[in-house]
């Protein structure tokens, strides 16, 4: 008998780790097993997909950033400036000399900021000096050359 007992501890040891493996044997055949790993692949195919999709969004959207802090940048580089025309009556203005005639002084109107309180009977787009640059065709230390005449804004009647 005292042989006997060490074999039988061990068909019991046996027995004990044998039955819980064949009970998972049999739980993996159940239908509902099945039905999981086919929902899980399918979900792992869309999940692939889906990180297809997130890198041209991600580049998409680091360009919309791009575009919009050079909106932001544009937009402040843009005011508007309100002004005034003076020199509407006859007898009001600015003295004017034109170049190399010494002998006549001309009375014209010009626009100029309006005093405190006045309204400003048009406004101008001003640029912030510092965003112009040479990629806008202007040199950036300043315009050469003579200012366009203002002559045909003058009102109508002058």
């Amino acid at each position: 008998m005292r042989r006997a007992l060490p074999w039988l501890l061990c068909a019991v040891a046996l027995a004990a780790v044998v039955a819980p493996m064949a009970q998972g044997t049999a739980s993996a055949k159940d239908p509902r097993v099945a039905g999981l790993i086919a929902k899980v692949n399918a979900l792992q195919g869309k999940v692939t997909a889906l990180q297809g999709r997130v890198g041209p969004l991600e580049a998409q959207v680091n360009d919309l950033k791009t575009a919009s802090d050079a909106l932001v940048t544009k937009t402040s580089c843009i005011h508007a400036q309100g002004a005034v025309l003076r020199g509407i009556a006859a007898d009001d203005g600015y003295f004017f000399r034109k170049s190399g005639d010494t002998t006549n002084i001309w009375l014209e109107s010009a626009f100029d900021a309006p005093l405190q309180g006045e309204a400003p009977q048009i406004y101008f787009a001003t640029v912030t000096a510092g965003c112009v640059t040479a990629s806008y065709g202007v040199r950036a230390a300043g315009i050469t050359g003579r200012a366009p005449s203002i002559a045909h804004l003058a009102p109508a009647g002058r």
